[in-house]
């Protein structure tokens, strides 16, 4: 590995640092307190961790009522082992959406990167790596991005999925066969 590529490697290193830490530092106090949809996600993930059902006694659901409202399931049951292990607080409901927080900034680089090697309008190559640095920096900064992460929103793991989906498609098309 050459000099260059070490370096970027640790640029994205000390970037996915800065991720994790604009979104883990004081999870479970900042924001103060929980929404009401956040407090739904975490007691029905509680509830199906302790009982396999949710608030109203649905086996479990694929959708969950709550407050007059459907949540999509994914959310509630990524959040129950965190909620098993660090128990029915603030900071297991909302880390979910900080994990996937972190996991979107590294695919937002990958992604960028797989463009990796490409000819422009007059036959320049132009290497795309450090596009992809500062691509993965701007997510990792972005306020939008790290207000999303810091709570417990499904929208960021909607988000993490279709970065998910954009990079195996972009992965399969530089493969002749499955």
């Amino acid at each position: 590995m050459n000099n260059k590529r070490k370096i970027k490697k640790y640029y994205l290193l000390i970037i996915l640092g800065i991720a994790i830490v604009l979104r883990l530092w004081k999870l479970g106090s900042i924001p103060p307190s929980l929404t009401s949809d956040e407090a739904s996600l975490g007691y029905n993930a509680y509830s199906i961790l302790k009982t396999g059902r949710d608030e109203y006694g649905q086996f479990l659901p694929i959708i969950f009522k709550s407050f007059g409202d459907y949540k999509p399931g994914l959310y509630v049951y990524s959040t129950v082992p965190f909620v098993a292990f660090f128990g029915l607080n603030e900071f297991s409901v909302r880390l979910p959406s900080a994990i996937a927080g972190v996991i979107a900034v590294w695919l937002l680089y990958k992604i960028v990167s797989s463009l990796s090697v490409v000819k422009d309008s007059q036959s320049q190559v132009t290497d795309h790596r450090s596009l992809a640095t500062i691509a993965a920096l701007m997510l990792a900064i972005s306020p939008w991005h790290i207000h999303f992460s810091r709570g417990a929103w499904e929208v960021n793991l909607a988000l993490t999925l279709t970065l998910t989906g954009i990079y195996f498609f972009i992965k399969s098309l530089h493969k002749s066969s499955f």
